[in-house]
């Protein structure tokens, strides 16, 4: 029996396949639907339709995905937990600045699918690498901060470092990138401060 990481990896292996079949499509200056790319990947269609409900949805996060770097890469060579997450923190919200208009594109359609399709589809349609990446970030503090906290935390960090905490803080409050920037900071270094991720005996890697 498959157990629920194994579920998930295979769930992550599938959507990256259709992702890379998308952009091979795209290379190839064909046209992008859900059944083409299941085709292209190998997948079945009523699968694909599982992952991603539209063409643009696809296309869109095909762009995306591209953009987004391993989070092994992103944190290399940080010598504390809260450097790793201040890292990924950093690199995800770099990303929306690199194709902002993409990423609230890609927003709206997936809202648009959950006001039609419903929350739990909605869901399904986003991919989750935010929480991926800042699972690795906070590995070595894991076991320090137990299940409950360690889950709260990367969840808590998540809603901070995307695309949906910029546009709160750029069309709701009306800051430039650079405030914007000093508010997320400022909740992150809260959050890890509250886990005591920064604090001098738990934040050095040879210690966690």
């Amino acid at each position: 029996m498959q157990t629920a990481g194994g579920r998930l990896k295979q769930k992550a292996r599938t959507r990256r396949d259709l992702l890379e079949a998308a952009r091979r499509l795209v290379d190839r200056g064909e046209t992008v639907t859900v059944p083409t790319a299941a085709d292209e990947a190998g997948i079945s269609r009523a699968t694909a339709y599982r992952y991603f409900s539209s063409a643009d949805i696809l296309t869109l996060e095909s762009v995306l995905d591209l953009q987004v770097l391993p989070a092994e890469e992103v944190i290399a060579g940080a010598s504390t937990v809260r450097e790793r997450v201040m890292r990924v923190h950093r690199h995800l919200i770099d990303l929306t600045r690199t194709a902002e208009p993409q990423f609230r594109l890609f927003l709206a359609r997936t809202l648009d699918a959950s006001v039609s399709e419903g929350a739990a589809k909605a869901r399904a349609l986003r991919g989750g690498r935010r929480v991926a990446m800042l699972e690795v970030a906070l590995e070595p503090a894991r076991t320090r901060l137990g299940k409950a906290s360690f889950r709260t935390l990367v969840n808590a960090l998540s809603a901070v470092s995307g695309i949906e905490a910029g546009v709160a803080l750029k069309d709701a409050c009306a800051l430039n990138n650079e405030d914007a920037d000093r508010a997320t900071t400022a909740i992150v270094e809260a959050l890890l401060a509250r886990y005591g991720v920064d604090a001098e005996t738990d934040d050095t890697l040879s210690g966690a």
